[in-house]
């Protein structure tokens, strides 16, 4: 069961230059003294934030689409604990059944 958290903390790792950099985008900050100069400022600074919102877009896409990925091996795993532990379930009661029989027949072997 280690396996899947193991998936989890190397795409978190992977990715963390990825996070941060969504986390911590770089805007042009200046103070500008001159009313034009603040209007092209602010026509730059607008065009930073619509570049910055369309970059995060993709960015969670992406990482919605790795979050999907591994959900979907989550999902492979824990089918696949449940298919082994049926599978263990079935050789426990052979096991029984075989120790049942042995008992028996050493209970036979002591009484005849």
């Amino acid at each position: 069961m280690a396996v899947p958290w193991l998936v989890v903390g190397n795409l978190v790792l992977n990715n963390l230059d990825k996070i941060i950099g969504v986390m911590k985008p770089g805007f042009t900050r200046k103070k500008v003294e001159v009313a034009s100069a603040q209007f092209d400022l602010l026509n730059q600074q607008i065009a930073e934030l619509q570049s910055a919102a369309s970059t995060n877009a993709e960015q969670i896409k992406d990482l919605a689409a790795q979050v999907k990925e591994v959900v979907g091996a989550l999902a492979q795993a824990a089918a696949n604990a449940a298919a082994e532990r049926a599978a263990v379930r079935r050789l426990v009661y052979v096991a029984f059944a075989a120790s049942a029989l042995a008992v028996a027949l050493a209970v036979w072997v002591l009484v005849r």
